[in-house]
């Protein structure tokens, strides 16, 4: 068997390209493979993050809720504590109003007993006196000197 030039060029060339095929195939597969690695790793590093903002999302709706419920917390303290002092007000002006009534029936109280004990010291000043006159103007004046004197000093001793 005879081979030619042509032949073994041919066949030369065919080698050539199934080492480099080879060469390049391998090349090229392991560039593919780590290309794909490489977006492997990015997917999972995203899903990671996709995850860990979820997490973070989660935790933020949770703090969330909590605040919620501490300023609805705070709020009805804030209106209980507006009611006590509402009723503590309320109570307070009640009670200073029931002692500036109870003050004004004092002193209106003593006004009166003021005015009734003057008026007993005036109209017994004027019984005495006229009794003095009528006594006076009937009797003689030495039984009406005694009548004056025993009146005088029973007023005194009664005051």
């Amino acid at each position: 068997m005879h081979f030619d030039e042509s032949a073994w060029v041919a066949l030369g060339f065919a080698l050539f390209v199934i080492l480099v095929w080879k060469q390049a195939g391998s090349a090229l597969s392991s560039m593919l493979d780590s290309r794909t690695e490489k977006i492997r790793n990015e997917l999972d590093e995203a899903t990671k993050l996709r995850e860990d903002a979820k997490a973070e999302l989660e935790k933020f709706r949770a703090l969330k809720a909590e605040a919620e419920a501490e300023a609805k917390t705070i709020i009805a303290n804030a209106e209980a504590a507006a009611e006590r002092i509402r009723e503590t007000a309320a109570q307070k002006a009640e009670d200073t109003i029931a002692r500036r009534e109870a003050q004004a029936k004092t002193k209106i109280a003593a006004a009166e007993n003021a005015l009734v004990a003057e008026l007993r010291a005036k109209t017994s000043e004027l019984a005495v006196t006229a009794a003095q006159q009528i006594i006076t103007s009937k009797l003689d004046e030495k039984a009406s000197l005694e009548l004056v004197e025993k009146s005088t000093e029973a007023m005194s001793a009664a005051r």
